[in-house]
């Protein structure tokens, strides 16, 4: 009878104050959780952009003159990216990534719409007609170079592809080398098995060692890491098979 009392005093207070968090914070009932809210329910943002339309972009075009790490960076840009996207140069068919989905340019370009007219969102991702219940995309694994296979293969996909084939490949205009395969760089000299310090496509990746630092600054491409130039190091120091 004295716990019943209790909860007959706590369910009058509650309706008179209108508060309800006691009785649950005493555990005399639990609140129903609220339904959690879907990536396809978000208002397209920049945020939206970012780990969409723009995803694997950023993963490349993280700093120098093309960065699209800021809203304003990414507008500024605006006709040069559409054009790339629309026209599938970007990202570069010769590189490890796929082609931008119809959600996905749909996304990018009614983000652009929005700031250009200075609306502040004014649709969310399952009201665009090629999204649906798109759902929010799945990080993806950091490579470990430490413990990464020392193939061409994956110096290729890892490396080369989305630091270097923006320019270097043969559907690239004005630059000499071409780095698609081992053959091509072999001819070109570019390394020599066994010899880092001898190698020139590992030379250009150190400050300061050439003249022809990798990739360029304007090229809007972020440096390689270290990690990804100790891979490039250990893999011609194993005979860069």
């Amino acid at each position: 009878m004295k716990n019943a009392g209790i909860l007959i005093t706590f369910l009058v207070l509650s309706t008179v104050l209108g508060c309800t968090y006691p009785m649950a914070d005493l555990g005399l009932y639990k609140l129903n959780d609220s339904p959690k809210k879907s990536f396809a329910d978000s208002i397209v943002s920049f945020e939206v952009v970012s780990q969409t339309s723009l995803r694997t972009c950023l993963e490349c075009h993280s700093g120098g003159s093309h960065s699209m790490r800021t809203a304003e960076s990414v507008l500024a840009q605006k006709k040069e990216i559409l054009d790339s996207v629309y026209s599938g140069q970007m990202p570069p068919k010769t590189s490890a990534y796929p082609q931008l989905t119809a959600c996905e340019k749909m996304i990018l370009e009614t983000w652009m719409e929005d700031q250009s007219a200075n609306r502040s969102g004014s649709l969310r991702v399952n009201q665009l007609s090629a999204c649906g219940n798109l759902e929010a995309p799945k990080p993806t694994p950091k490579t470990d170079f430490a413990t990464l296979p020392l193939t061409f293969e994956n110096l290729k996909s890892e490396i080369l592809a989305k630091k270097c084939y923006s320019c270097h490949t043969s559907e690239s205009h004005g630059y000499e080398y071409k780095l698609e395969n081992l053959d091509s760089i072999i001819d070109y000299e570019l390394v020599k098995a066994g010899a880092p310090d001898e190698s020139s496509i590992y030379n250009v990746l150190i400050p300061g060692r050439t003249d022809s630092f990798m990739p360029k600054p304007s090229s809007g491409r972020a440096p390689l890491t270290p990690e990804e130039v100790d891979f490039v190091k250990r893999w011609i120091e194993a005979g860069a098979k």
